[in-house]
């Protein structure tokens, strides 16, 4: 059975989602920090309840950001869950205490990184979280952050339009750190609420 699902799963891919951009090279790869499905039934609906999210014949960005998130949690077995904004997200940790709300001042550890594993920004390489208002922060963060509580961790694939969208986000030099129309992947980690 989830042999069939997989090459179903390929072909559908293979047929709806058009060329995919070349992987970036492999820098500061990501750990994957949630534990693995653990048998073979639960990898099966984790890609069906994926698959669902793919788009025939992706035309605007957004539909082209979906297969892309859709096709690399597919990739990975990642069990993901979608908002009515397009945000996918996986709940590593809830946290304790009360929701996260609008306005409220957090710290938090964070990775920022590409599809293909490459790194773009990191809390952690630079040893000091940020503090920030929720709300202050891409539209991504700002909703999925609201998910949580204090002390949870969550994993956020962000489609372009909630992250940097069309203008991408220059590195000053004449180039992007993040090109333009980019689905972005975060783990973001809140410390405390202040």
């Amino acid at each position: 059975m989830r042999q069939n699902l997989i090459i179903f799963t390929l072909f559908a891919l293979f047929n709806s989602c058009g060329e995919k951009p070349a992987k970036q090279p492999e820098q500061d790869a990501v750990a994957e920090t949630a534990p693995a499905p653990t048998t073979a039934a639960e990898e099966d609906a984790i890609v069906l309840q994926l698959s669902a999210y793919l788009i025939a014949n992706p035309q605007s960005q957004a539909e082209k950001d979906q297969n892309e998130i859709a096709n690399y949690a597919i990739e990975n077995v990642l069990p993901l869950e979608r908002t009515a904004s397009g945000l996918f997200y996986q709940i590593l940790h809830p946290g304790e205490g009360q929701l996260l709300q609008w306005g409220d001042y957090i710290t938090a550890h964070y990775q920022g990184y590409f599809l293909g594993g490459q790194v773009f920004d990191s809390s952690h390489r630079r040893k000091k979280p940020l503090g920030f208002y929720i709300g202050n922060m891409v539209a991504g963060w700002n909703e999925g952050l609201q998910l949580l509580r204090p002390g949870g961790k969550i994993r956020l694939l962000v489609p372009a339009a909630l992250a940097y969208g069309e203008k991408g986000f220059p590195d000053g030099r004449g180039g992007f750190l993040v090109p333009p129309n980019t689905v972005l992947a975060f783990e973001v980690e809140v410390l405390a609420v202040k």
